[in-house]
């Protein structure tokens, strides 16, 4: 791999690190902070179901505005969204408040995550693409381990309100980091206003039944994933269990720790096994897992769960 490629990888994995732990450090904070308001669980469900939404109305719009403006515009934008709305979440007065910023927030990440992806995309040829992205994901992962059990214990040493805080400089940090060192590669830059939207193959794709289950597969599992770990655990854990911050957060951690340490041995168990039967079988243990947590009562079990 040349210097100047490496040099491109890295500019990509460095910034990212710096996001993925930020919103790690606030993930078990999160329905806390909302239930701060003195709100109901729905609304603080609503909360964290804010930064999907904002995602969900982007993550179109966000791919073409790739392609018009270019990657690396849309990745500073991005970023600096959310910076600037991790500061705002921290100065929140009022629920409604908390929640526009959420949604902004979550604009601001789609703008951020799809330019990543598309640029990584754009500077590895096919046959580097599966190599570096599992490379991608270990960083992810890395960060997103170590985000949570930061996040709870700065929320015991200076408050919920700070982790917004530290999410927020670290925000700073990844800009300053990708205003530095991301530049658009110069293919990309003579094409940043064609388009690539093609209705007649996506309509294929949506009517491929493999991809239509793969798609049904995935929302289930980031249904389970935000609706109990991102926010029935961090709530339970602390009306019913009587944790702490910081046990929250490792609780949470120790899932993300989970996903890296299988992440290569799945990968070659796709490979020998074939897709089909590990997704099954992961769909099963989750389910599992899910079932497991009414049963927890102390901090132990919830971790094993």
């Amino acid at each position: 791999m040349e210097r100047s490629l490496r040099m491109d990888i890295l500019s990509i994995y460095v910034p990212s690190f710096f996001i993925f732990v930020g919103m790690s450090i606030v993930s078990p904070i999160l329905p806390l902070f909302a239930k701060s308001f003195d709100v109901s669980y729905t609304m603080v469900s609503l909360a964290i179901s804010s930064y999907a939404f904002g995602r969900l109305i982007m993550d179109i719009p966000s791919g073409w505005l790739s392609d018009k403006w270019g990657r690396r515009p849309l990745m500073i934008w991005g970023t600096l969204i959310i910076a600037i709305t991790a500061f705002l979440n921290a100065r929140a007065g009022t629920f409604l408040e908390f929640l526009i910023y959420r949604t902004i927030q979550g604009v601001g990440s789609s703008m951020w995550m799809t330019s990543r992806t598309t640029l990584l995309a754009d500077i590895l040829k096919p046959s580097e693409r599966g190599r570096i992205m599992g490379y991608f994901q270990t960083f992810q992962l890395l960060g997103s381990s170590a985000g949570p059990i930061i996040g709870g214990y700065v929320a015991i040493w200076y408050g919920l309100q700070s982790t917004f805080y530290f999410y927020g400089l670290l925000g700073i940090i990844s800009l300053i980091i990708t205003y530095l060192w991301i530049h658009e590669p110069e293919g990309i830059v003579s094409r940043k206003h064609e388009t690539h939207f093609d209705w007649p193959t996506t309509k294929r794709l949506l009517s491929n039944k493999s991809y239509s289950l793969a798609c049904v597969a995935t929302f289930a599992i980031f249904f389970m994933r935000t609706g109990i770990r991102g926010t029935m655990i961090p709530l339970y854990a602390d009306a019913k269990l009587g944790l702490d911050e910081a046990q929250i957060g490792s609780v949470i951690s120790y899932a993300t720790i989970m996903n890296l340490i299988l992440t290569i041995p799945m990968g070659h168990s796709i490979d020998y096994h074939g897709r089909k039967p590990v997704i099954v079988k992961s769909l099963a243990v989750t389910m599992l897992s899910a079932l497991l947590f009414p049963f927890t009562t102390d901090y132990l079990t919830l971790s094993i769960a």
